[in-house]
């Protein structure tokens, strides 16, 4: 029994001992950036236009503090060879093909970078060549990734893959109507042709897509045009994901002569000593709105003068049949028509 105890003190003294020795280092966490998944390809008159996400955290989840370089490799894959299947392994497979057959096409650092960031995406754009009639195009595959400034790579993105179309004629005739619900344009359409339309300020700016890409409508509404502006529109025909060439660009004046749009879900909710009046918010910067009252069918009655605010209390409402109305007023003075509502108040 005391053999046993003391073998029992013998190795608590050499736990505590070894409690208090210092473990060997654990080797640095290497910080790989995260791999690339959303790498898509279009075509835009001879130009492959890859995009994808602007690389911002790592394998780990942390942030991704020093961007290097991202990477644009392409394998030229022969007609008849495009085929790898499906799945993991078809996925991986085509990977090794590009690092092995691959090469680098384009690496994006410093100004080049910053030239490809569109918002929270990168864009990049391969010159392809002109599609003869009667051959085969080459089908081009196209990965991405990631490097820190230390070389740390990321690994290779999904594949995607492009075989060079003939460029889609243009639309003509484009036409511009403005009017208070927004600027209609209308066009001569492309036989089998979608289309997309872009917008930009006449003052300068970019070119934006402002429209669903690929409608097959050869009219388009633009809603969200912000009037008291000059704009320029420009139509481009897209068939099998290849638009046409950037032309046809049109000027158009939007003054600001078209009432804002009618104030929307107004309702009148009485309650005891008050009246409480709701509305929903305009879509056009800068709207007030003009509220008045009367009552059984009497003069119309200003209550204060125009607010930005979507809901008024009248405490002060007579006993009858009191009416409401509110109109929105935009900032150049424009003013909707009226929307009403009524209660009554008292017996």
């Amino acid at each position: 029994m005391c053999r046993s105890r003391g073998w029992l003190v013998v190795a608590a003294l050499v736990a505590l001992a070894a409690c208090g020795r210092k473990a060997d280092p654990l080797p640095p966490i290497v910080e790989v950036p995260e791999t690339t998944t959303d790498l898509s390809v279009y075509q835009e008159q001879l130009d492959a236009v890859l995009t994808w996400s602007f690389p911002t955290l790592t394998r780990a989840g942390r942030s991704l503090t020093d961007l290097g370089r991202v990477e644009v490799w392409r394998l030229d894959v022969p007609p008849g060879q495009e085929s790898t299947g499906t799945g993991t392994q078809a996925e991986e497979l085509r990977r090794q093909l590009m690092v092995g057959r691959g090469r680098l096409i384009g690496r994006l650092e410093g100004d080049r970078l910053h030239e490809a960031t569109r918002g929270s995406k990168l864009e990049f754009r391969d010159a392809l060549s002109a599609v003869t009639p009667g051959t085969v195009p080459t089908t081009l595959w196209y990965a991405v990734r990631t490097r820190r400034r230390d070389g740390t790579a990321s690994a290779l993105s999904n594949i995607v893959a492009w075989k060079p179309k003939p460029v889609p004629p243009s639309v003509t005739g484009t036409v511009a109507t403005p009017g208070p619900g927004g600027i209609e344009l209308s066009w001569q359409g492309v036989p089998g042709g979608t289309y997309a339309v872009e917008r930009r300020d006449a003052a300068g700016g970019p070119w934006q897509i402002v429209s669903p890409i690929g409608f097959e409508a050869t009219t388009w509404v633009d809603r969200q045009v912000e009037q008291g502006k000059t704009w320029q529109y420009r139509v481009r025909t897209v068939i099998e994901a290849t638009a046409s060439p950037r032309v046809g660009e049109i000027t158009v004046p939007y003054p600001d002569a078209y009432p804002p749009t009618l104030p929307t879900s107004f309702i009148c909710l009485p309650e005891e000593s008050v009246v409480r009046l709701r509305w929903d918010q305009s879509a056009e910067a800068g709207v007030a709105f003009a509220v008045s009252r009367r009552v059984d069918g009497g003069a119309w009655t200003p209550l204060g003068t125009p607010q930005s605010a979507t809901e008024v209390r009248d405490s002060e409402a007579p006993a009858g049949a009191v009416e409401y109305q509110v109109r929105a007023v935009d900032p150049a003075g424009n003013t909707s028509e009226p929307v009403t509502c009524s209660v009554r108040i008292g017996p």
